[in-house]
């Protein structure tokens, strides 16, 4: 199964999920899960699993399509060479967990916990993701592309090789992360949190930083204001 099209972005180059071919899964992700350190090669289609309750598994050259996971924790589990397309995975934790050559498409991450994971080519596109918590996560080639990632937290991230395109950053929390040589102009970012010395080197618009300047101490009054 070949991986979505994307776009490359100039500052990232991320690797597409090596995946020769998946066989169709006759048992549920969390039958396996029970039983297996490792789930490898399986394809999972139009399934709904719950309370999933797993750590220090190993999930590799996997292709899960319309998965719904509710209620459950994958926690410190190492994913490579996998692909959600159109997942529902609204509050799953992932936290402490590593993806390597992972693919998001087109799916729900709302409240998403993937806080202190390490993400290398990474590539999240078109996903609901308000209140993601990437708090505390280590970042290499990774690229967000038309996503909402409204209200979600990317403080005290380590961020190299980083891509926003064309995403919803309304009220998103980048404290203590800094942005340097990440390209913010195709993205919205009013209300964004963070500390002045993290912003030092972001590509901003004109516009963007007239949003930004009351991080500098800056009141914007005109005089016919008053």
């Amino acid at each position: 199964m070949k991986p979505i099209k994307k776009n490359k972005s100039q500052s990232v180059q991320v690797v597409d999920p090596m995946i020769d071919e998946s066989a169709d899964s006759s048992e549920s992700l969390k039958s396996l899960l029970g039983k297996e350190e490792t789930i490898s090669n399986l394809s999972f289609d139009r399934s709904l699993e719950e309370s999933i309750r797993v750590a220090y598994k190993t999930i590799k050259e996997c292709v899960f399509n319309n998965l719904t996971l509710s209620d459950s924790q994958l926690k410190s589990t190492q994913f490579s060479d996998v692909i959600f397309r159109q997942c529902n995975l609204a509050n799953v934790s992932f936290s402490g967990s590593s993806f390597y050559r992972v693919q998001f498409i087109d799916c729900k991450l709302m409240g998403s916990g993937f806080s202190e994971t390490t993400l290398n080519h990474l590539f999240v596109s078109g996903c609901n993701a308000q209140y993601l918590n990437l708090a505390m996560s280590k970042m290499n080639q990774v690229q967000f592309s038309n996503c909402d990632l409204q209200f979600s937290s990317l403080n005290d991230c380590r961020l190299q090789n980083f891509a926003l395109e064309h995403c919803t950053l309304v009220g998103a929390d980048f404290s203590h992360t800094r942005l340097k040589g990440v390209d913010l102009r195709s993205s919205q970012i009013s209300g964004l949190q963070l500390n002045l010395s993290d912003l030092q080197g972001a590509i901003v618009s004109s516009i963007q930083a007239m949003e930004l300047l009351p991080l500098l101490g800056v009141i914007i009054e005109d005089l016919n204001d008053k």
